[in-house]
This record gives C-alpha cells, sequence and structure tokens, in this order.
C-alpha cells in the first residue's frame, strides 16, 4: 500500500474542478482494505472513495484519504434460464461493461450506454437513463464492512434503491468492491423513450447493438464530452411532485414533459424548466449551463467547489421563484 501526500484531483474528477487532498492511495487488490483503514484509524482521518469522478463535487482542500478505486476484472458466474450472473469489479470502466456485456450476448444494460464513471458508483446512485433503472439488473453488491473488516453481500432489496438514491450512498460504512447482475440472454429493447423510439423506428429488425449505438449517438449530441469540458453529467434530479401539483403545472406550462413516477407523484424535466427561464448558455464566471442541455451545468475554465455551488444555487433560486420547486442537487457533494 502507498500513499500519497497533497495529490492533485483536478484530472480526476470530471467537473476539472481545482482540488487537492491531503492524503491518496490505490486500492487495486480487496486485500489493502484492511490496511488502508489501519491508516485511517492512526491519523483519525475522513475518507471517500473515488472511482471515475464523474458524480462529486470536490472541495478546495480535502482533509483526509482519497481511496482511488482501482478494482478490476469480470467474470460470468452462472446461467439460469434464460439468464446470466456476471460479476464486475468496482472499478471497471462503466461503459465498458457495458459493451462487454452486449458483446457477450447478455442484455438489458444498452439504455446505460455512454454513462461516465465506475460499475463501483452504479449501485450508490442507482444510475439511469432512457427509462433503464440499474437496481432492475443488480442481483447483490459485494461491499467491504469497516466495521466487520470483512467482505459482505448487501441483496438487491438491501440496497434500497430510489430515484437516484441508495442505503450505500447515504452510508458510509461500506466500500463497493463488487457489483453483480443478472442480465437476460434474450434481447427486449427498450425504446419507449420519445427520441430514441423515433430514431429505433428507421432500423429494420433493430438488435442491442442497435440501440446502444443509437444510446450513444443521442447522449453525444446532447451531453458535452467531459475530456473536453468539465461537467458530470445531470446535475439536478428530476423533480417528483405530486400529481395535483404536476397538473395545475400542467395547465401553466402545457409543454412541461411529465414521466409517470407512482400512483400519486409524477416526475417532470428539471432541464424543461430550467431552459423555459431563458438560462441555457447561461454563464457566470467561470461556470455556466450547457448551451445544448439545461440539466448540465460546466466548467469553462478553473472553478473550484465554492464557485459552482454558488452558480447552483442561483439557479435553484430561479426556479423555486418561477415555479415554487426545489431543485436538488444529483452528484455528491464532498466536504
Amino acid at each position: 500500500m502507498k500513499i500519497e501526500s497533497n495529490k492533485d484531483l483536478k484530472n480526476l474528477n470530471t467537473l476539472r474542478l481545482i482540488s487537492n487532498s491531503k492524503y491518496f492511495t490505490m486500492l487495486e487488490d480487496v486485500n489493502q482494505l484492511p490496511l488502508i483503514f489501519d491508516f485511517i484509524k492512526s491519523k483519525n482521518l475522513h475518507y471517500f472513495v473515488l472511482g471515475g469522478g464523474s458524480n462529486m463535487i470536490l472541495p478546495l482542500e480535502y482533509d483526509g484519504l482519497v481511496i482511488y478505486n482501482r478494482l478490476t476484472g469480470t467474470e460470468k458466474i452462472s446461467t439460469e434460464n434464460d439468464t446470466v450472473l456476471i460479476k464486475a469489479m468496482a472499478g471497471v470502466i462503466w461503459d465498458d461493461f457495458v459493451s462487454y456485456t452486449i458483446n457477450n450476448g447478455w442484455f438489458g444494460l444498452e439504455n446505460l450506454s455512454l454513462i461516465p464513471g465506475t460499475v463501483g458508483a452504479s449501485p450508490i446512485q442507482n444510475i439511469g437513463a432512457y427509462g433503464v433503472e440499474v437496481k432492475d439488473f443488480i442481483e447483490y453488491v459485494e461491499v467491504y464492512s469497516i466495521k466487520d473488516k470483512s467482505l459482505v453481500k448487501l441483496s438487491n432489496k438491501e440496497c434500497k434503491f430510489t430515484y437516484r438514491n441508495s442505503f450505500l450512498k447515504n452510508n458510509n460504512n461500506y466500500i463497493v468492491t463488487a457489483v453483480v447482475f443478472r442480465l437476460s440472454m434474450i434481447a427486449k429493447l427498450n425504446i419507449s423513450y420519445g427520441d430514441i423510439a423515433r430514431q429505433m423506428e428507421k432500423i429494420d429488425l433493430p438488435t442491442a447493438k442497435d440501440l446502444r449505438k443509437c444510446i450513444i449517438k443521442t447522449r453525444q449530441s446532447k451531453l458535452p464530452d467531459p475530456k473536453v469540458i468539465g461537467n458530470v453529467g445531470s446535475f439536478f434530479h428530476n423533480p417528483i411532485l405530486s400529481n395535483d401539483k404536476v397538473e395545475n403545472l400542467k395547465q401553466k406550462y402545457p409543454n412541461l414533459p411529465i414521466f409517470s413516477y407512482d400512483e400519486s407523484h409524477s416526475k417532470v424535466s428539471a432541464g424543461w424548466l430550467i431552459d423555459n427561464l431563458g438560462l441555457k448558455g447561461f454563464r457566470q464566471g467561470n461556470v455556466g449551463v450547457y448551451e445544448k442541455q439545461a440539466l448540465v451545468l460546466v466548467n469553462h475554465a478553473i472553478a473550484d467547489q465554492a464557485e459552482i455551488l454558488a452558480f447552483a444555487k442561483l439557479i435553484q433560486d430561479k426556479v423555486y421563484k418561477n415555479y415554487d420547486i426545489k431543485l436538488n442537487i444529483e452528484p455528491i457533494i464532498i466536504t
């Protein structure tokens, strides 16, 4: 185990925020975890796990240890009827894993193509896109229990998945080491999402690979490449509102996109709410709203956490003032 001091994290977070950590270590073997937490205990440190850095807002100075998760590898565990169990280590790049499953004839994750980050982050955030959430394919999550100093399995139910949230997101006692997915060996394409449905209609006998290409093309047309401009993708959650409130909004704003959630609630498009206020492309200092997608905030230059959060609050205040809706920030704010 190697511990580095005063580690520059700017190139390890997709927002490209200026950030520095007091201590830093790479996790490449689960057997390192007891040693890492002995170090943390010896110095009474805070810590957090960094994967792809695609859903975090890092502080200017972090007075603790950053554990950079580089656990890699995938394996087929078993097959049952028309399904297969696939295990992927937490440090595997998410989109590489999606491509790997499709190429091997294991289906279900196509709509989650090109989402940045690692496999380990997928259950924490319950990532989702184009009508699909990862929770519907997770069999269990392997985690390291800091309390017990051992590896344990958390079932899908124990993960308590909700919209862009889970038990793991709010629990610092576990480190995700691997995720086991149950995928289908029969392709059942989910093309109900508007833009995707229109594109797929033009393809005769579409395959899962066609759907993946379509998803990638759509994401690339709407979302900025973090290698070009700093961003974490969607910055705000789509608000979940009571159906009564949604009906009132619909009467005032007939074009407002609405998505069903449960019997008494619906989701509305946060991006539309922001765009409708004329804020697409709006910039203040180093940060701004992406010109092609109002749900994305971007770091144009050398922003830090304070600047991006101040700008986010400005957007939140404008939305609340005009619609009486509070937008919640999606990425994790590290303090």
